[in-house]
């Protein structure tokens, strides 16, 4: 429609959303009769969708979907008297919303182009408007709003779009890397892999599109270098650290919830090409606007990668590439049904003379699912989602050295998943919000390992040989069910009330986890938050650690998190958030942990390797915030940053005494800064200071043998009573772009590491070195995490 045909001089009352059919009659009368109109109500205070509600019975077709038209969205100002199409997109528009013409005479409600532009675009801001809509996440989320008052979601969500994720400095646009940044995360520089608020590896919960991906990480028995998605795929990826909603479940510290880019209108394709991988990415519309897809495809350069990763001084040359796949359809009704691939391939190859050690390593993953989102009605939506998948890993190699030590290993590993899973949410008015819904899958798996090692020189307690000949085949099904309910209780104060009930039958066992979320409205800009809840964790199908002789599945952890935040916004633009948490975890599985150096192509084989049996843990802490998001017009300058700090404290019961997690961090900073010269020039910069991770002393004497020679007898300290020195290291990201006669070219340089700190990570071995005094002095030989790592790369985008 015309835009000129909506132009009006003054605003005129229109009618309340209501019955439907009364409403249209009144617009109708009220027409004829000018003199009347002063006298009805108004949209202005109802729900956007009540008020298209009312604009159909006017005469339009209106077809939209709850994954836009979200039931908290109110219309705030009241649009001018007009033809109803003009109504229409008065309403639309605060939200960032617009209406076309679709077949058959109907009208559609999609996202406003301007919210499509492609970065680079001149118009494009630098992160999510207050006065735009968030889109619901696969998970039935809403999205904390970027930029404008403390949202009054329950559940605290820091949130990451499309354009701070491309912005952060990471090596090979890994999402995983951008996370870290978030205050209450542990992460390895040499690995994707993430730890929210002192719990341990694979606590989190990692949902894309809808779907849990269980092992997200290349090589993930090699220190798993990168996450399987592409950070520039991404249009969203949503952190949740604290009481989490009932919606999740079967993980106990923390959601990452990730949802792909949309890639709407005419099109784009951006190339990348640098030093590490190489990339395209692809997506548009389908004809008419009534759908769209998305293709993305990576793959590392082996070469890029020598000395990023190193074991025992020697350099690993692996290689992986991955698949990303998505196509959404919008049907008739409102409905959108979409089909989803994801794929990837890993492969490590290791020969040294050095060690006489030879490694063969391979990694398959492969994803599909189908997701069906109805809007059945304006107050009752639904998801469903059908899903298959399966992983294959596989290690064969052995290593040996001139102290007699040796290993062996054929390890094969298969799993495969079949799922089905449906979310259903009905808002039967504005104070309540119910959630509901079940997931159900069967798991399979096939575990083969032989395995033989010897240690000419084990540590205390540690033996000598090890044989080991597993071959299992365990299968199951999980099924969880949950319900919540949101209320608006009063003006101030919100209440979201939920309970899950999960079932294993690999373990024959059941759990129930309540959960319950306040959060009260101080104002126009402040909001207090606090929640508790009860979390499990039942043992994965892939999680068994046959290599250290396990063979058996235990009970699903648990964990009782209790957590008060506080959200201000500043007149300025200026966000602050503070919040401290307890979390207690009990039930805790036997972990099998590497005392020095983790790093290994068989950790199971090291000497160093020890059973860890704590049964309770507890983590506490406090995590402040400050951050201002700043975008620039067209041709102007913006400097947005964020800041953290969280002092915190993780320890496992062992015994009677309390010993810190081998990651735990008591004190962490975060800064990041992004600097930008209209479409031209950005820059930004990552930094991050922690204290230094936990590690075990070792001592030595001199011992005197039968035969009446002497030896050196290392003695263990106290398990993780010393401390590596402070962790601290610096990014830099620079990015020149250019607008040659077709599409944008963008040059990057990032530098890991800025100013070259050798931050240590491990050790790698000890020299026992005898005084005459009959006292030995022992010297550690020293490990590092990533060296300064530059590289250069370009990204054209048409």
């Amino acid at each position: 429609m015309d835009p000129e045909a909506c132009a009006h001089d003054k605003p005129r009352p229109r009618p309340a959303p209501g019955r439907r059919t009364s409403a249209a009659l009144l617009v109708i009368l009220l027409s004829a009769w000018p003199a009347a109109r002063g006298a009805v109500p108004v949209y202005a205070g109802h729900s956007l969708i009540e008020a298209l509600d009312a604009v159909r019975d006017l005469g339009l077709n209106l077809i939209f979907s709850s994954e836009l038209v979200r039931p908290d969205m109110v219309v705030r100002s009241e649009p001018p008297a007009a033809p109803p199409r003009c109504v229409l997109d008065a309403l639309l528009a605060p939200f960032g919303l617009e209406a076309r013409d679709g077949p058959g005479g109907t009208v559609l409600v999609l996202q406003a182009a301007a919210r499509r532009a492609p970065p680079g675009d001149p118009g494009r801001t630098g992160g999510d408007r207050e006065d735009l809509p968030v889109r619901s996440s696969p998970a039935l989320r809403e999205r904390v709003r970027a930029g404008g008052a403390p949202a009054s979601d329950p559940s605290r969500i820091a949130s990451l779009g499309e354009d701070e994720i491309g912005r952060l400095p990471t090596i090979g646009d890994d999402p995983s890397r951008a996370i870290a940044s978030l205050p209450g995360v542990a992460s390895e520089d040499r690995s994707s892999r993430f730890r929210f608020r002192g719990g341990a590896n694979g606590e989190a919960l990692v949902i894309l599109d809808g779907l849990e991906i269980d092992a997200p990480y290349h090589l993930g028995d090699f220190f798993a270098f990168s996450s399987i998605l592409d950070a520039r795929a991404i249009g969203r990826a949503d952190v949740l650290t604290g009481i989490f909603p009932a919606e999740y479940g079967d993980h106990m510290s923390g959601v990452v919830d990730l949802s792909t880019a949309e890639r709407d209108g005419a099109g784009r394709t951006s190339v990348g090409l640098s030093m590490v991988n190489t990339s395209i990415i692809s997506g548009a519309s389908l004809r008419d606007g009534l759908g769209n897809w998305l293709v993305s495809a990576r793959m590392w350069r082996p070469d890029a990668l020598i000395d990023t990763v190193n074991v025992s001084g020697e350099s690993l040359d692996p290689s992986y590439s991955d698949l990303l796949g998505k196509a959404q359809f919008q049907l008739p009704g409102g409905s959108i049904l979409s089909a989803h691939v994801l794929a990837s391939h890993d492969n490590l190859n290791y020969q040294t003379d050095r060690h006489d050690a030879k490694v063969d390593a391979d990694d398959d993953h492969r994803h599909a699912w189908l997701g069906l989102k109805t809007p059945w009605t304006s107050r009752l939506y639904s998801q469903t989602l059908v899903s298959a998948g399966r992983m294959a890993r596989g290690r064969d190699g052995r290593s040996a050295d001139a102290s007699g030590d040796f290993a062996r290993v054929d390890d094969s590993r298969s799993f495969s998943s079949f799922g089905l899973k449906q979310d259903w949410v009905y808002a039967p008015g504005g104070r309540a919000l119910w959630k509901w819904g079940f997931d159900t899958r069967r798991l399979e798996a096939e575990y083969l390992y032989r395995g033989q090692v010897t240690r000419a020189e084990p540590f205390p307690g540690a033996p000598a040989v090890t044989e080991r000949d597993v071959a299992l085949s365990p299968s199951g099904n999980e099924l969880g069910v949950y319900l919540s309910g949101r209320f608006r209780v009063s003006t101030p104060l919100t209440v979201e009330v939920g309970v899950r009930r999960d079932r294993q039958t690999l373990t024959g066992e059941s759990e129930t986890s309540p959960r319950v979320n306040f959060v009260v409205d101080l104002g126009d800009r402040s909001v207090l938050r606090a929640g508790w809840g009860l979390f499990h964790q039942p043992q994965g199908i892939n999680e068994l650690q046959i290599e250290d002789g396990v063979l058996d599945f235990h009970r699903a952890e648990r964990a009782e998190q209790m957590e008060v935040g506080f959200d201000h916004l500043f007149a300025g633009g200026l966000a602050l958030g503070v919040s401290a948490y307890v979390k207690n975890m009990s039930r805790l599985r036997p972990r099998y942990e590497n005392l020095f150096d983790p790093f290994q192509l068989f950790p199971e084989s090291e000497p160093d390797r020890v059973l860890v049996d704590a049964r309770r843990a507890v983590a506490r802490g406090i995590e402040i915030g400050l951050g201002r998001d700043s975008s620039a017009p067209a041709g102007g300058r913006s400097l947005g940053w964020r800041a953290s700090y969280a002092l915190a404290t993780a320890e496992d019961r062992i015994g009677q005494s309390w010993v810190p997690r081998s990651w735990d961090q008591r004190h962490t900073v975060n800064v990041n800064l992004n600097y930008r010269t209209g479409d031209r020039w950005e820059v930004g910069l990552a930094g991050v200071y922690h204290t230094g991770w936990p590690v075990t002393g070792v001592e030595a004497a001199q011992v005197v043998n039968p035969d009446g020679s002497t030896s050196i007898q290392p003695i263990l300290g106290p398990r993780n009573a010393l401390r590596y020195p402070p962790y601290h290291r610096m990014d830099l990201r620079v990015t020149r772009r250019f607008h040659p006669a077709v599409g944008t070219l963008a040059i990057h340089l990032d530098v890991t590491n800025l100013y070259g700190r050798h931050n240590v990570c491990c050790v790698q071995g000890f020299d026992y070195l005898p005084r005459t005094d009959g006292t030995v002095r022992v010297e550690r030989k020293e490990g590092f995490w990533l060296r300064q790592l530059p590289i250069l790369g370009l990204t054209w985008d048409f």
